[in-house]
């Protein structure tokens, strides 16, 4: 079988199965798995496929699907991503935290920590650290901006004002894609001005992305990879996908779930 069309065949499994593993994809056409690997490399790097561990799934590229959608789905990896990200966190801090589930879901871990100041413009996550019996002693901002209605999310001129008047220890930033050839990246470009503003004003950034996000490219870049100070990923990124970010020098670490 020619490679285009065993490519255009995995492409067509894929559409049926949720996931398939090298192994799998070997047997099915008798070809070595270095093969296949092959395979996947050529249809990742065409944006077709993401690889995950030990496999492929196939990519659905970002079109704004809704908040409730996105927090139900790939809970364990977001989960794990957030208590490697508030080891970054310590008592007094001044944080931002980006709009996204991936973020939002870093919120239960920072009930033990004291006189936090948190900048967020996400609408979500500020009405949850509005609870005053668990984060009393935080001081919780929320940025002006447009209303995002598919994110419960803040963003435009506005936003980007309040948080370039700002001067914070970190910030932890989201995103819809992410290339090592491009970088990180948003589904719009009414999205790169906050972002870039909010990494500015930190003296830190620490991008967090769960692995479906890895290998493809969204419509705007915000950041080059090595802006980062740290990429959190969780451990269904392909070994040899993570393997070529850091041997590029990107600062990346995978999360393992408990």
């Amino acid at each position: 079988m020619l490679m285009g069309t065993r490519q255009h065949e995995i492409l067509n499994l894929l559409d049926r199965k949720e996931q398939i593993t090298i192994a799998e994809l070997a047997d099915t056409f008798g070809v070595s798995q270095m093969t296949i690997r092959r395979d996947l490399d050529q249809l990742q790097s065409e944006g077709r496929i993401q690889r995950s561990h030990g496999g492929a799934v196939k990519v659905k590229r970002f079109m704004g699907a809704g908040y409730d959608q996105r927090a139900s789905e790939h809970k364990a990896e977001k989960l794990a991503i957030a208590r490697e990200a508030i080891k970054h966190v310590q008592d007094g801090m001044s944080i931002i935290l980006d709009a996204g589930t991936t973020v939002a879901a870093m919120v239960d871990g920072l009930e033990r920590f004291k006189g936090l100041k948190i900048i967020t413009r996400d609408l979500h996550t500020a009405l949850l650290l509005s609870n005053e019996e668990r984060f009393g002693s935080f001081d919780v901002y929320c940025t002006g901006g447009r209303v995002s209605k598919w994110a419960y999310a803040l963003d435009g001129i506005y936003a980007e004002k309040m948080l370039g008047s700002l001067t914070v220890d970190i910030a932890f930033l989201t995103c819809e894609a992410v290339s090592g050839a491009k970088g990180a990246m948003a589904w719009s470009p009414v999205l790169v001005g906050a972002r870039q503003t909010a990494m500015d004003a930190a003296g830190k950034s620490v991008l967090l992305a769960d692995s479906t996000k890895f290998g493809y490219n969204s419509l705007a870049i915000f950041a080059s990879l090595d802006a980062f100070d740290e990429i959190i990923t969780d451990s269904r990124l392909d070994e040899d996908a993570a393997g070529v970010y850091r041997e590029a020098g990107y600062p990346l670490r995978v999360a393992e779930p408990i």
